[in-house]
């Protein structure tokens, strides 16, 4: 076992930062720098990325990360390997990526402890949605009712969990969206002041992309959990997540 993977055993109960909860390994600078981690970052996580082996154990030794995207073929290690090492030593939410899509490959990684196999061109969304759900077992992040329904924003907003289960990631408007919604009375939230909100948080936001973002939402969570989102537009007032 690598040094600083024996360093990370007797280092299990340093206290946890909140500088990044997601390491991210790949050797692919482009993959990892371009999309996945600030991909990621869209999604509400404290992304980190590194390309080899060596860095992230040196990585965990100092900051203590709960969730982790490992590339399979790193340069300096075998992927199955340290997944392996991090499971007999922590509890750490591990998410695979391989360009390899064999039923051999997929068993071989989890059973070597990873939480998820996921094969490349890999969808960022999917991946968000794959880690706010190791999110869920590796942590205790805060989670609130939408009023009057069976929906549940959580992971501070960050991820919507619909009536049957099913989890959807939300993107950074699309949490501004939900969550003012989710806390408003059950009167309407009018469409001025989500614009306001909006054009606070996203500099020049067009008043205009708010229908197309509404839509776009109700397509994706239609989609994605089989379910309508209750999010309803009251005529010449704004919208409301309450059920009449």
């Amino acid at each position: 076992m690598p040094a600083p993977a024996r360093r990370l055993e007797q280092g299990k109960g340093m206290v946890e930062s909140t500088k990044g909860n997601v390491l991210v390994v790949d050797d692919d600078v482009r993959l990892r720098d371009e999309i996945l981690v600030p991909g990621l970052k869209a999604f509400g996580f404290h992304a980190v990325g590194v390309g080899t082996a060596a860095e992230l154990y040196r990585s965990i030794v100092v900051e203590r990360y709960r969730l982790l995207v490992l590339d399979i073929a790193l340069p300096d290690e075998d992927g199955f390997k340290i997944v392996s090492q991090l499971r007999a030593l922590s509890d750490i939410g591990i998410v695979v990526l391989s360009g390899l899509d064999s039923t051999a490959h997929r068993v071989r990684g989890l059973i070597e402890g990873a939480d998820v196999y996921l094969t490349k061109p890999v969808d960022v969304e999917v991946l968000a949605a794959s880690l706010h759900s190791l999110r869920r077992r590796v942590g205790n992040a805060a989670s609130y009712e939408v009023a009057n329904t069976d929906w549940r924003l959580e992971a501070g907003g960050w991820r919507l969990l619909a009536p049957n289960g099913t989890i959807i990631a939300l993107s950074m408007p699309e949490r501004l969206l939900l969550n003012r919604l989710a806390v408003s009375s059950p009167e309407p939230t009018t469409r001025t002041a989500l614009i306001d909100e909006f054009a606070a948080a996203i500099p020049g936001f067009d008043p205009t992309r708010l229908e197309m973002l509404i839509h776009r939402l109700r397509q994706k969570v239609s989609k994605k959990a089989g379910e309508e989102l209750p999010l309803i537009a009251v005529r010449g007032v704004g919208y409301t997540l309450t059920l009449s």
